[in-house]
């Protein structure tokens, strides 16, 4: 499938949208042009040249709905109760808006609002629901100058009767996997039952499928209860930039993620049948992780040219042993190997920084990067080198050189491994 940013599905038809233009999937052929596009749950709203329509998917013919002022943002939402709409305009009395409820094909005006933000930021976007007697709004500003140089977007929100200004309280995004919030939200959607409302969105959060890239779009969803308790969940986590989340069912969404040569169409769900389906091991999956291991293992190899400052003075000490007049490497005294082994130990506790640095410690996971795991890891791995040098000793007749060079080869490659995909 061709590039793509939002689709409607029913009834094995696909209609999918770009930014300009409606598509029917089995024929390939334009349906119409358009400036917004609002797939439902069976139907499609779509906007044109100031005005409302409905598409019939069928006979694909266009009916006008809605004419709208110009600069008149308007927004759809498809519920349980019905579908709603809600228009925004800034005038000089400021933020208005009008609400409109569609039903058995035509649009009747429920009521209108506005409300007021800081002169310092604009309106970006605005999400919204109805419950029983009230509605519920999501309201995305951005900063109109910043000194950084970068937008800044701020989120409000509100849950408010009808015939009331909305009272806007700030909120934020925390990133469920992550320590930060959240960023560049967007693709908000929103339903409310009687306990609960439920946002579905794109950000920018933290995730593991990228190389030496902890951060991607995917798609969230945050739960807020009658406590204004917020609770977000990931519902995504692809290398790829996923967007525009739509619900399925009460227990599925899908999403569009960008591709190389085209988009796809992915899904979220806690249906056990689903889940069943998609418990597999896919070919792209493997991709991906081999290319982010091969990608990890070319910066581990950074480990070893780093290690060699560590291993250059047990060699130094063994090179003073073999120019003396002192017969210890001859005869294989086993206190050169133990004072081999301490030097290169203290080497690596002393000069611990190039490789166990503060960005590293940032990069690596929790489970690597605790307090004073440092010194925990290279004092556990050179045991469990020291382990197996003895186990391959007992069977190999080696010479106190070859073993001290097999103790720091191993303690050195376990570092390598388990720390090195992280320097970079």
């Amino acid at each position: 499938m061709d590039k793509f940013t939002e689709f409607y599905f029913d009834n094995n038809r696909l209609i999918f949208a770009d930014y300009h233009n409606i598509y029917d999937e089995k024929s390939g052929e334009k349906i119409t042009e358009i400036d917004q596009f609002f797939p439902l749950k069976d139907q499609i709203l779509y906007t044109k040249d100031q005005e409302l329509y409905i598409l019939d998917t069928d006979q694909f013919e266009s009916t006008p709905l809605l004419g709208l002022d110009d600069k008149t943002s308007l927004q759809v939402q498809q519920s349980g109760d019905g579908t709603y709409l809600l228009t925004h305009k800034v005038d000089e009395n400021g933020n208005q808006m009008k609400y409109y409820e569609f039903t058995e094909g035509e649009v009747n005006k429920l009521g209108e609002s506005e409300f007021s933000i800081l002169g310092t930021e604009e309106v970006r976007d605005i999400q919204f629901t109805f419950q029983n007697d009230s509605y519920h709004l999501l309201l995305t500003t951005v900063q109109k100058q910043s000194m950084s140089g970068k937008a800044s977007n701020y989120y409000y929100y509100a849950e408010t009767p009808f015939g009331e200004d909305p009272d806007l309280k700030k909120m934020s995004f925390q990133d469920p996997v992550g320590n930060a919030e959240l960023r560049e939200v967007s693709d908000l959607t929103m339903k409310s039952d009687e306990n609960s409302t439920t946002m579905l969105f794109k950000a920018i959060g933290s995730t593991e499928t990228r190389f030496n890239e902890p951060d991607q779009f995917n798609i969230y969803k945050s739960l807020i209860d009658q406590e204004g308790t917020q609770q977000i969940t990931r519902m995504s986590n692809t290398p790829d930039i996923s967007h525009h989340p739509t619900w399925i069912d009460g227990e599925t969404i899908a999403w569009v993620d960008n591709g190389g040569d085209a988009n796809k169409i992915l899904i979220s769900s806690m249906d056990p049948s689903i889940i069943e389906k998609a418990d597999q091991v896919k070919q792209s999956s493997l991709i991906h992780a081999l290319g982010k291991t091969m990608g990890m293992l070319s910066f581990s190899f950074l480990a070893l040219i780093i290690a060699m400052f560590w291993f250059i003075w047990p060699f130094l000490f063994l090179v003073v042993l073999m120019f003396s007049s002192n017969r210890a490497m001859e005869e294989d005294h086993s206190w050169v190997l133990y004072t081999g082994i301490t030097i290169y130990m203290l080497a690596a506790l002393i000069v611990r920084d190039p490789i166990f640095s503060d960005r590293l410690l940032a990069a690596a996971p929790q489970y690597l990067s605790f307090p004073g795991s440092p010194f925990l890891f290279i004092i556990g791995f050179a045991l469990l080198a020291f382990v197996i040098l003895k186990s391959g000793a007992r069977i190999r007749d080696w010479s106190i050189s070859i073993q001290l060079t097999y103790f720091i080869g191993i303690h050195v490659l376990l570092v390598t491994i388990f720390f090195g995909p992280y320097i970079m």
